[in-house]
This record gives C-alpha cells, structure tokens and sequence, in this order.
C-alpha cells in the first residue's frame, strides 16, 4: 500500500520584500516591474553591491588592482613607475612632485614637457663640466640641447649660482650657456636693485621666461 503524501511538509520562509534599493548611497524606490524579492534598483546598483561586499571579503585584490591603477596612471603621466614606492611624499615639499618626476622643480619638468613636445632630444644632468675654485669641482648643466647649446633653468638665481657661471665662463668660453628663468625681473637679493635680467645682460647670458625660445632649439 503506497503511504499518501506527507502533509508534514513546511511551507518555506517568504522573501522579504524591500520598497528602496538596498546599495548604499543609492535609496531609490524599487519598480514594481522587478521581482518581488529584488533588494536593488537596477543591474548596476546589484552589481556594484555585489563587487563592494567582494571587496570586503578579499582585501588583498583591493590592494591588487590599486596598485594596479596607481601603475597605470603613474605610467601614463610620468613615464615610468621608478617613485611609487618612494614617492617624497614630503607635504612641506613644494617640489616632490617634480622630483617624483626626476626632475628637481616644476620649472624643469615644464622646461622638459616643452623639449619633448617640439620633438628635441635632450640629456638632463648627463654631462659634467669641471672649474676651478680653490679644488676642481664639476657641474651639471640642466639640458644640453643637440646644437651645443647648455640651458639652466633658475627659480632662485643665488650668489653660489652667479659665481659659479662665472668661473666657468671664464674657464670655458667656448661654452654657451644659457637661462631660463621662472621670473627674470627677481631681484638678485631684498638690498639689490640688479634683476636676473640685468645681471646676464651685463656678463653676456642670454636668458628667457618660462620656456625655452624658439629660435634657440632651430639654431
């Protein structure tokens, strides 16, 4: 004899139904097209959820795919990754983005976008140039652009500075050297009245504002 069906069996629990969607940052009113157990307001909203609450649970692909993206756009920017471990992260320090770049400011890396932008190839402190004070000492210039021409870039034109090129004027006249200045009507100090500008014009340097002239990379 074939037992009749049990009537034991319990009904399941009903799902919960929810009015608003249940990602966060998000509260909009649930269609009543969707499903009446649906938590979001739409695919995006559910799929977002469901990536954060995978976050949760693997912290260590969170810190994958940042390092990842942080890579990329270091990359994209900068050219290479060589900072991201250690990025002079110094707050106080005006220039650790530049330095970050290679460069030592912002100056030089705006001087070295221009060069890169019109095609120039360039060395950047590659070359050693030796004069003398008391000891022989060397100095590298900033760029050394492929027709000879040595350009320094100046934020600060300081005393140290102004001595050294003239020694090395003195010493290598074949050398022409020239400036780029952030703000060529500076003051040499707060007791002079001599600017960046006056101060070439009388030794005999060329320089110029902000970027390279035009006529010096064509030369």
């Amino acid at each position: 004899m074939v037992p009749a069906k049990s009537k034991i069996r319990q009904k399941g629990k009903q799902p919960k139904a929810f009015l608003f969607c249940q990602k966060p940052k998000c509260g909009k009113e649930i269609s009543a097209s969707r499903r009446s157990d649906a938590k979001y307001c739409s695919q995006s909203c559910r799929a977002a959820a469901e990536k954060a609450r995978y976050c949760k649970r693997n912290p260590e692909y969170v810190k994958r795919q940042r390092r990842l993206s942080c890579e990329i756009k270091h990359t994209l920017t900068y050219g290479h990754t060589d900072f991201i471990d250690n990025p002079m992260g110094n707050p106080n320090d005006k220039f650790r983005k530049a330095r970050a770049m290679g460069y030592r400011s912002g100056l030089e890396v705006s001087v070295a976008r221009q060069l890169e932008k019109a095609g120039i190839a360039f060395e950047y402190e590659t070359t050693r140039i030796k004069y003398r004070v008391d000891e022989v000492r060397s100095y590298k210039p900033d760029y050394v652009l492929p027709n000879g021409i040595i350009v320094e870039t100046k934020g600060r034109f300081v005393a140290a500075d102004r001595k050294k090129h003239l020694l090395i004027r003195k010493q290598h006249p074949e050398l022409d050297i020239r400036f780029v200045f952030s703000n060529s009507k500076a003051k040499l100090s707060k007791a002079s009245k001599t600017t960046y500008a006056a101060w070439c014009i009388k030794h005999g340097f060329l320089y110029a504002d902000k970027e390279i002239p035009l006529e010096w990379l064509t030369k």
